[in-house]
């Protein structure tokens, strides 16, 4: 499995706004992240896309969402290590082949 996309991610940053990423399974996240950091400032899981129950997922912000005027739905974590990211992304079959967001949207994931 692959976790290429958020390893880039990760490297370079997101530039200060959320960058989307689809998984193998259909399921989607977004995650904003500054370069070299092995935190990720917010990761945004869009609905049918659960948390683990495991460590790093502790610090979930249940109203920032709905305060920005997010209508996406999901749950959004803040300070979410790397490694975490990778394991849920492993979990899920890794990253889709096609990351083009063009291609495919929340409403498609079945």
């Amino acid at each position: 499995m692959t976790t290429q996309r958020l390893n880039s991610l990760a490297l370079n940053g997101t530039t200060h706004v959320p960058v989307r990423v689809h998984l193998a399974d259909g399921h989607l996240l977004d995650v904003l992240t500054g370069p070299g950091s092995a935190w990720v400032q917010e990761v945004h899981l869009f609905p049918g896309l659960r948390a683990p129950d495991a460590e790093g997922w502790e610090n979930e912000d249940r109203v920032e969402l709905f305060l920005l005027g997010e209508n996406l739905g999901g749950r959004l974590f803040l300070d979410v290590p790397v490694s975490a990211v990778r394991d849920l992304i492993e979990q899920h079959g890794g990253e889709h082949a096609d990351q083009s967001w063009r291609d495919w949207s929340v409403a498609s994931q079945g």
